[in-house]
């Protein structure tokens, strides 16, 4: 049933692929309102955060091999702020994961923000900060952009969820958007547990 629910979602990141270059790919980042009504803060103790800090590294070296397929010696950094390591309260925590993908070493950033601490709206993060290249439904409410970084050779995914929870994943690696989208649409990345 697991495998299932992975092949699932990576079909579903390979057509969210197919469809984000262009700006009918279901909900567009203009379309999208931000801040979501309703967000409920989360507040945890350090050793509830170190908790689910544990939960996504083992959902990591569960699901990379699957997500990017055949890849080897998955090693998940460990989760943080601006330094290793979880606090009282946190916000937001995120990590490296480095592997071998299709011949090559990869590495991934993720990082996991709690509802309502990420205020920017899609649009306005595309005015600002990324040179956005499209956008596509998740299919469970949330608004998937995805945005290209020449200068430094990065792809990312941004997932905007209506919980106010957004989780973003970005590569160094070409053509790596539908793993990525995958990945930020996966809900065990979640303040909210």
């Amino acid at each position: 049933m697991r495998m299932r629910k992975v092949m699932a979602a990576a079909l579903t990141g390979l057509a969210l692929i197919g469809l984000a270059g262009t700006a009918s790919a279901g909900t567009s980042s203009a379309d999208y309102p931000w801040p979501p009504k309703d967000v409920t803060p989360v507040h945890k103790t350090k050793a509830e955060l170190q908790e689910q800090a544990d939960a996504f590294t083992a959902h990591q070296q569960r699901t990379y091999p699957r997500v990017f397929r055949g890849s080897r010696d998955v090693t998940p950094g460990n989760w943080g702020g601006e330094a290793e390591g979880v606090f009282d309260d946190m916000q937001y925590m995120g990590n490296t994961v480095t592997f071998t993908y299709q011949g090559q070493d990869v590495t991934t950033f993720t990082q996991v923000n709690a509802p309502g601490t990420h205020t920017w709206s899609p649009q306005e993060y595309c005015e600002r900060t990324a040179e956005c290249t499209g956008s596509a439904s998740d299919h469970r409410g949330g608004l998937i952009v995805f945005a290209r970084n020449e200068q430094f050779g990065i792809t990312s995914a941004r997932n905007f969820r209506p919980n106010g929870e957004v989780v973003w994943v970005q590569s160094w690696t070409p053509g790596t958007e539908a793993q990525l989208a995958v990945l930020v649409s996966d809900r065990a990345y979640t303040f909210t547990r």
